[in-house]
Parts: structure tokens; sequence; C-alpha cells
């Protein structure tokens, strides 16, 4: 491989696919070869606007292809497990969108083909490709926080629904908000405390709001009499170290910003504040010690996780955000909802 360039292939030709065929046609080393998607008008616009020479009929033809290294996985949440796997299965690497899978089965059974062909498999959870991110990940690597006993975690929107098929019913997705958006601040929050080990989680999963006769959202017209996923969701997970994280998220929440994401940490020798790149600590002379990490911009992190993928085959190095990371992330949103259902504490299994 090091004598070509890596070639890949997509599946899915949906919104996200423009982001990623930027990403792939930023690399010098890299070049799309295929495309394939169920619209096969909207693969055929993918096709001509990034000069992909081949658009496939299905799913099957592509991972079928000789000429492919990598198959870059963009579809609706449903079909990221039989996708992926059918590649893996095929001789392929996977980049697949977040998230990995829906359920902790669905990984498990991703991370055995994995592992039973030798091919990587990477969630494309890009906030950890952030400028704010990697700033505060490196610097909290070289001046510990201490015992990070406790974390806040939230992304909310107002009226931002995204009013897609992929997006609005359980069939597709999954699930709303959590599936969606509070995947991304919690796989954060758990890089940031280096800690994948989730021991039980107790939330709610409800839908307030995008159902009411007076919804509305700015991206979009909502399917008020078919949506049935959640458009609120928050929870409260603990560690096997006594550690605790706090995680909410909504499309529609009544707040005064239209978006907000954060994250906050409290360890014994100080707390941090994402995306702000703020450090809190005191001094032993009763002092209060703030500062704050800056950072020259970068590249878009869309584009910097299909970077460090590529690296990651063509170096035959792990990949950045490991698989059984994702496992820890995809078992406490799964244990979120069960516990909606349940209304108790949902005790999660270990790794």
């Amino acid at each position: 491989m090091a004598n070509r360039k890596l070639r890949i292939g997509l599946i899915g030709a949906g919104g996200i696919s423009e982001t990623h065929c930027h990403g792939w046609s930023k690399l010098a080393d890299c070049e799309l070869v295929a495309i394939t998607d169920m619209n096969a008008q909207a693969a055929q616009k993918r096709a001509q606007d990034f000069k992909i020479p081949s658009v496939e009929s299905s799913a099957k033809t592509l991972v079928a292809r000789k000429d492919i290294d990598v198959v870059d996985v963009v579809v609706p949440n449903f079909f990221h497990k039989e996708f992926s796997i059918a590649a893996m299965n095929a001789g392929k690497h996977v980049l697949c969108e977040k998230p990995l899978a829906l359920t902790r089965k669905e990984v498990l059974a991703m991370i055995a083909a994995s592992e039973k062909t030798g091919k990587k498999l990477m969630a494309a959870q890009h906030m950890r490709f952030q400028q704010e991110t990697e700033a505060m990940k490196a610097y909290i690597t070289s001046n510990p926080l201490g015992d990070v006993y406790y974390g806040r975690a939230w992304y909310n929107r107002r009226r931002q629904l995204p009013c897609r098929p992929g997006f609005m019913y359980m069939k597709n997705s999954g699930g709303g908000c959590c599936i969606d958006v509070g995947v991304h601040v919690l796989d954060t929050a758990l890089h940031l405390m280096n800690n994948f080990e989730p021991v039980s989680v107790t939330g709610v999963s409800l839908t307030k709001l995008a159902r009411r006769p007076d919804a509305w959202s700015e991206w979009g017209t909502i399917d008020k009499e078919n949506l049935d996923v959640e458009d609120f969701a928050a929870g409260f997970i603990r560690f096997a170290n006594g550690a605790a994280l706090s995680l909410e998220c909504s499309f529609m929440l009544n707040q005064k910003s239209k978006y907000t994401s954060r994250i906050d940490l409290f360890g014994s020798e100080a707390g941090i504040a994402w995306p702000e790149c703020e450090v809190y600590s005191t001094s032993a002379s009763k002092c209060f010690v703030d500062s704050k990490i800056e950072f020259l911009p970068g590249e878009a992190p869309h584009h910097k996780v299909i970077s460090a993928f590529a690296e990651s085959v063509m170096g035959d190095t792990e990949v950045p955000v490991p698989p059984s990371q994702s496992l820890a992330v995809i078992s406490i949103l799964e244990g979120l909802y069960k516990s909606q259902k349940t209304g108790s504490e949902v005790v999660l299994a270990k790794a």
C-alpha cells in the first residue's frame, strides 16, 4: 500500500457524506473510487461533485470490489452494523459514522468481525478532533486533574430538530437526541476523563415538545404524526472507580441559546471547562489559580478524524477511537433508554 493510494468506497450519499467526501478529497494519498446509495440520484450527484469514477448499485457490490481498501459507512444508524460487518468480511477497513451501532450487542458483533478479519474499525467521533478537545486532552495528560470524581456534560439545541427521515423515525435512527448528539458529548467527556468503565446509568428519555400542535424547528417541517424519537434525554452515570457523570441533551429545549455544548470535569487537583479550555485550581496560600489554554486554528474536525483513520490504516497502528471505547459509550446510551422504560437504575455489563 505504500506504493499506491488508499482507495475508498462510500456507502451512503446523504448530507454527512458531502463532509466525508471533502475530507477524503483533501488527502493526497487517498482516492475515492466508488459510492452507493439507495437513492441512485443522490449517489450520482456525489460522484459528479467529487469525481468519483464509479456508482455501485448496492452496498453488496461495492464491498465486493477488489480495488477498495476502506469502506466509509455514512448511512442511517440502523444499517451501521450490517454494512460494517459486510465490509470487514470482504477484507475492507471500516470508518463508520457515529454512533458506531445502536446496542452493546451490535458493537460486540462488529468488534468480533474486526478481530476475526484483522480489519480496522472506528467510529467517526469528530468532536475528539476539535482544536479545543485536542488542546484540553494534551494539557490534562501533562497536568493531571487528580482524582476526577464528577463531571457534567450537555449538548442542547433550541428548536433545532433535524427533520429528515434518518433522524425522526426510530426504525432508521434507533433514537433521537440521545443517540444523535448525546453520543458526541458523552464520548468527548469519557475521552477527557480517560474513563471508559461505566457500571450503571439511570435516566429519562422524553418527547415533550416535538409533537405539540404548535411545535416547529428551524431545520425543516416536523412530521408530528409519525415522529417517534425523544427530543430530550438526561442521565446519571456511575463508574467503576466511584466517579459520576451527568448527561443532558436536547433538540428542542426552551433555553436562551440556540445551541450549547459543554463539559465540566472536577478533579482533586483541578477542574476544567470545555470548550472554553479553562482550568481552575487553588494554592496552599489561599489563592484561586485560573488559566486558559490558547491554541492555533486548525483543520476541520470532520476532516481530521478521516485523516487520523487513514494514517492508522496506512501505518498499521491502533485507531485513535478504539471500538472498545465506543462500546462503553453505546452501553451507557442503551442503558439510559432502558432506564426510561423500567423507571430504575440499569446495571451495565462489563466491557
